[in-house]
């Protein structure tokens, strides 16, 4: 064993580069891996955590407003384990002119554990009897508006002003992620925020005693959720129901569920492909040091060592390389899992302050490293293991020489000079070599032009929403249903150049045992200010009769152009049986926020019941740098409950997606280490079997640069070809697995790819190239021709 333990000390000094390099790839792969995983693994584990301690509901009710006594008839539903009543309304801040908008929910005035959706209190307290006017303001908002605890806040309530005293801060598992309705994008807390009020204040400011308009409820652990949810629907339909949202479609959770499901499709594609590499790597280096060893091999096993001794010699070589890259790749995975934990602080709203290391995944991680390894060092050493002793002290035979292919084609290959003609036939002469080094360079590629590809996919959507789609300027929300001659006056504004009154109202529909909830978004029938599209972006006209259908949502509901289809509008005060309807799918749109279906005023009657009415309208400016002053005016109409600007929706896009740009920046550098690690690592190989070539050529008077174009040349030729194949991969299958997992039920992100990202992504992997080249030049130039002239001898 000492034998062997000084040769392999041996063998790592005289392959440092190329040892440094694999533990490197498996380094990157391990922090990926523990990374993401212990990433998942806190917001797990916390969330859980969160949402059993602090109650999150299973189900949510939705009234105009109801007795209280509702509640008991819930709770003598089997499968509900409790259940809790609240009041909740949106409201303005004064001032008004602020556009800020805030969602009152009440809370019981003596805090209880049996409260559902109760909140984390963060700082000062919860309220007390001595004041009935007291609020606990979320994170967040609290934050953003710079606001301090004794701070009153200003509500307006049918034009009333009333004062609010900030007595403390909150998180709730009910807004991990703030968003008022699926209209947005991202949260913006400077704008809107959750405020809770004691109940008794809140029912007195809404006029609600004794009502209320949301029921909260838990289930038991194994019941069938459809099945109460069903149950609910009957109990409740003569209580002005408007609808009932279960846990996964309720907007936060659905949204946080996706992030979990999209980290967990990470975690195993990306370090996977780091470990394929290092394990095709350190299969290439094995191969070489056992082929050049041969001689050693077989005078071992004649002394009497066996192939299992021997065997295992070459596999420490692996065992210590993945040692070392699980080693430092674990120390690496916990800072990365802690930046990224920072990260997920900044957009959900968890308690995620304590950072948890996940030792345990440090054990499957070096596991799967060594793993792919020991299957690189057994395939690299077998073939050679198989030989009598006899044998293996003879050196190896050369390969029968044979044309290649370039060469059978006589024109051709007479264009070729003599470099050119070196370097086709050893690309053709080591096949594997290149075949693993073009591996290597594909999954690299995958992976930088995933990373511009996520930049593309959320360019282009913020384009397609806010300039093919949405055409308007501002979006003004009214407090309830007006018939359409009411709403004139609003295209009187000054700087309204167009206005078009639409109606957002939800529905579910049935396909058989198939059901969705979506929206439905009834669009002026020359509707110029909101634009349909299809999936090859043409426009899509509003029939007259018949309803679009989100792409996605006809996937699921299994529905095709020209199908009939059965629909229920959630219509509050009306019993399910008046609200059920049917029409014809007309046709299928695009859509990336939101899932809503499409009609046209001329079947509003038809699907309502209500006339020609609306309840909210979309306004073109004609100058929108005069938005602010139009918003100012339309805050002080009270049919107005909010306004939302296109201008302010992009501008906090792009302040969202500022966090994107830092994990592109990390998939790039990613992608540029494998790059560089395989280019030098290979052409180090190369450098190192070729030298006895090499240095016949200096003899023969070729010089430093020209020696260096053969070498050099080659690896831009696998570039070029790994980078062309890696182009589908990374389009096709990276950049389409990361979108479809980042997608959820609000938002729907595209996998798309501009040309200039696949130009980049070629300048940059031969830069990379390039840059390998570089560091090898020294390689070539110390190469000692007597020396590597008589190294066979």
């Amino acid at each position: 064993m000492q034998l062997f333990f000084k040769m392999l000390v041996r063998d790592i000094n005289g392959t440092k580069s190329q040892f440094i390099s694999i533990m490197v790839i498996i380094a990157i792969g391990i922090t990926v891996y523990i990374g993401l995983n212990t990433t998942l693994c806190n917001l797990s584990s916390a969330s859980e955590w969160y949402f059993q301690e602090y109650r999150l509901a299973h189900l949510w009710a939705y009234f105009s407003k109801t007795s209280e006594t509702v509640l008991e008839r819930i709770k003598k539903i089997p499968g509900v384990n409790d259940v809790s009543g609240r009041v909740v309304q949106d409201v303005k801040l004064s001032p008004i002119t602020e556009n800020k908008i805030v969602r009152l929910i009440t809370l019981p005035d003596s805090r209880t554990e049996r409260t559902l959706n109760m909140v984390w209190l963060k700082s000062g307290r919860y309220f007390t009897p001595d004041s009935s006017n007291q609020c606990l303001v979320e994170e967040a908002f609290f934050t953003k508006n710079s606001l301090k605890l004794g701070d009153y806040l200003r509500i307006v309530i049918n034009g009333n002003e009333f004062k609010l005293k900030i007595i403390g801060t909150v998180k709730s598992p009910e807004y991990i992620y703030q968003l008022r309705d699926n209209s947005e994008l991202f949260p913006n807390p400077r704008k809107f925020g959750i405020v809770y009020l004691k109940e008794s204040y809140g029912k007195l400011l809404f006029d609600f005693k004794g009502s209320i308009n949301e029921a909260c409820i838990l289930l038991s652990g194994t019941v069938d959720l459809k099945m109460v949810q069903k149950q609910l629907e009957q109990v409740l339909d003569n209580h002005g129901l408007k609808e009932i949202i279960p846990r996964e479609d309720q907007l936060s959770y659905n949204t946080f569920s996706s992030e979990i499901e999209q980290l967990t499709a990470l975690g195993g594609i990306f370090p996977l492909m780091f470990l394929v590499v290092a394990a095709l790597i350190t299969y290439i280096t094995l191969s070489r040091t056992v082929e050049n060893q041969r001689t050693l091999i077989g005078t071992l096993k004649a002394l009497g060592y066996s192939n299992s001794q021997i065997l295992s010699y070459y596999l420490s070589y692996t065992m210590v390389v993945g040692i070392a890259g699980s080693i430092c790749g674990s120390l690496l995975g916990q800072y990365f899992s802690g930046w990224m934990i920072n990260l997920y602080n900044t957009i959900y709203q968890l308690p995620l302050e304590d950072f948890i290391p996940q030792f345990a995944l440090i054990i499957p991680a070096a596991a799967l490293a060594l793993l792919f390894g020991l299957l690189a060092g057994i395939n690299a050493a077998k073939n050679e293991l198989r030989l009598i002793p006899a044998e293996s002290m003879r050196p190896k035979a050369p390969k029968i020489g044979k044309k290649t292919v370039v060469e059978r084609i006589g024109i051709l290959w007479r264009q070729f000079n003599f470099s050119w003609k070196i370097i086709i036939r050893n690309l053709f002469r080591y096949k594997k070599r290149v075949m693993f080094t073009a591996v290597g360079i594909i999954m690299a590629t995958g992976l930088l032009l995933t990373a511009l590809g996520m930049n593309d996919s959320l360019k282009y959507l913020v384009d397609q929403q806010f300039d093919q789609i949405q055409k308007y300027d501002l979006k003004v929300n009214l407090d309830q249903f007006y018939n359409f001659n009411e709403l004139t006056y609003l295209k009187q504004l000054t700087h309204v150049v167009r206005m078009e009154p639409i109606v957002e109202i939800g529905m579910e529909l049935y396909n058989g045992w198939h059901t969705k909830k979506l929206g439905l978004t009834v669009l002026a029938n020359d509707s110029q200010l909101y634009l349909l599209s299809n999936q090859n972006g043409k426009p899509v006209r509003l029939p007259e009769q018949g309803i679009l259908l989100p792409e996605r949502s006809s996937r699921l509901l299994n529905l095709k152009t020209g199908d009939p289809v059965n629909f229920k509008i959630l219509w509050p005060g009306k019993r399910s049986e008046e609200n059920r309807k049917n029409t014809i799918i007309k046709g299928t749109v695009l859509q990336y926020v939101g899932q809503s279906t499409y009609g046209s005023m001329s079947q509003i009657n038809r699907f309502l019941g209500e006339g020609p009415v609306a309840n909210a309208v979309l306004l073109k400016l004609d100058d929108p740098r005069q938005e602010a002053k139009v918003i100012s005016k339309l805050q002080e109409l009270t049919a107005v409950a909010s306004v939302q600007s296109k201008t302010e929706s992009i501008f906090n896009l792009h302040q969202a997606l500022k966090s994107v740009d830092s994990m592109i920046a990390i998939f790039i550098l990613a992608a540029g280490t494998l790059a560089f690690a395989v280019i030098y690592n290979i052409t180090n190989i190369n450098i190192h079997e070729r030298r006895r070539e090499l240095a016949t050529l200096k003899v023969l008077g070729f010089t430093n640069n020209e020696i260096k174009q053969l070498i050099f040349n080659e690896n831009f030729i696998i570039t070029l070809g790994g980078v062309l194949v890696g182009f589908p991969l990374g389009s096709k299958v990276l950049l389409q697995i990361l979108m479809e997992s980042a997608t959820t039920d609000n938002m729907a992100l595209p996998a798309v790819l501009f040309y200039p990202s696949y130009f980049w992504t070629f300048c940059l992997m031969f830069g990379f190239t390039v840059l390998a080249n570089l560091v090898l030049t020294r390689k070539i130039h110390a190469i000692d021709m007597v020396e590597a002239l008589k190294s066979n001898e």
